[in-house]
């Protein structure tokens, strides 16, 4: 047997339960992805009625159902909650995992590595 081998393992196994750093940056920058995603679905819903005031929003607008958006037509309290929500969303969801998760994890130890090496 080889004094060092390494252990096969899934793709499910590897992704989601892994200690490496660096996979870990990953799985912060897909999570941050994703809300980025919401987040931008929220501000298209809230922009398209400030382009269009009074009409209904196409292909969501009935999702939001009829004590929010009576008819598709978002009301003024619930245009305050999307853009308070997607302003959460954000800065909470998307920009501080992104910077401090996906970033601290992937290219400070990356850089911490270097120095070491370059010193010892």
């Amino acid at each position: 047997m080889p004094r060092f081998y390494r252990i096969q393992t899934g793709l499910f196994r590897k992704y989601l339960f892994s200690l490496d750093h660096k996979v870990i940056g990953l799985q912060y920058a897909l999570t941050s992805l994703i809300f980025l995603l919401i987040g931008f679905g929220l501000a298209i819903v809230f922009s398209w009625q400030l382009a269009y005031p009074g009409k209904a929003v196409p292909l969501v607008g009935s999702l939001f159902g009829e004590l929010n958006a009576p008819g598709g037509v978002l009301l003024p309290e619930f245009y305050n909650q999307l853009v308070a929500m997607h302003g959460t969303i954000m800065v909470f969801l998307v920009v501080v995992p992104l910077s401090v998760g996906a970033f601290g994890n992937s290219y400070r130890c990356r850089s911490v590595r270097w120095t070491w090496r370059s010193h010892a």
